[in-house]
C-alpha cells in the first residue's frame, strides 16, 4: 500500500526516531480512521477529538483516551498515570535537524531533499544570517516547509527564485 505522508516519531529519553506512516484515511462528521504503520508494523486507528485536549483513540478494538497539548513539533501525552513527550518530524525537518546537530563547519551548500515549489524566499546574496534564520518557504507534499539556516554565515549563492519548481537534490542556498 502506499504511503500518503511520512513522518519520524522520538519519545524523550530513546535515542532513535521511529518511522511513522499514514497508509490511508477514511473521514466522516464523527470520525477519522487511519491506516498507519509504525515502525512498519501496520495499524487501524480510529481517532476522534473529544475536546480542546480531550482525544480519543481506538487502536486494534482497544480504547485509549489521551490528553495532548502540543507546541511546534513536541507533543505531551497523558494516560491515565503515564506521561510521555514525543516530537514528530516530517522528512524535511528530519533532515535539517540532523544536519545541524552536526555542528555545521565551513561552507555549507543546502538542497532540497523533496521536490516542490519555492514559495517565497526570504533572503537575498550577500545577506548575513544567523543559524535557524529562515531562507525561504518551499511548498513540498502539500505542506509549507520553512528552510532554515544551519550555521551563521553570509548567503553567498542563492539558487532560486519564487514560484519556481525544484526537484529532489537541487542546490537551494550557500551559506559560508
Amino acid at each position: 500500500m502506499a504511503k500518503l505522508a511520512q513522518y519520524f516519531a522520538k519519545v524523550e529519553g530513546v535515542d532513535d526516531y521511529i518511522p511513522v506512516e499514514i497508509l490511508s484515511v477514511s473521514t466522516s462528521p464523527n470520525r477519522n480512521i487511519f491506516k498507519v504503520a509504525v515502525d512498519g508494523k501496520e495499524f487501524e486507528v480510529d481517532y476522534m477529538v473529544s475536546g480542546n485536549n480531550l482525544h480519543s483513540l481506538i487502536v486494534n478494538n482497544i480504547v485509549y483516551s489521551l490528553v495532548i497539548d502540543y507546541k511546534d513539533s513536541v507533543y505531551d501525552v497523558e494516560r491515565i498515570d503515564d506521561f510521555f513527550r514525543i516530537e514528530i518530524l516530517d522528512e524535511m525537518k528530519k533532515f535539517l535537524k540532523e544536519r545541524v546537530a552536526k555542528g555545521l563547519q565551513g561552507r555549507q551548500v543546502i538542497e532540497t531533499q523533496m521536490p516542490g515549489l519555492i514559495l517565497k524566499v526570504l533572503v537575498e546574496k550577500g545577506q548575513e544570517v544567523k543559524t535557524g534564520d529562515p531562507l525561504l518557504i518551499l511548498v513540498a507534499m502539500k505542506m509549507e516547509n520553512e528552510i532554515r539556516a544551519p550555521k551563521d554565515g553570509v548567503v553567498q549563492e542563492l539558487f532560486v527564485q519564487e514560484g519556481k519548481t525544484v526537484s529532489s537534490g537541487d542546490k537551494l542556498v550557500i551559506i559560508d
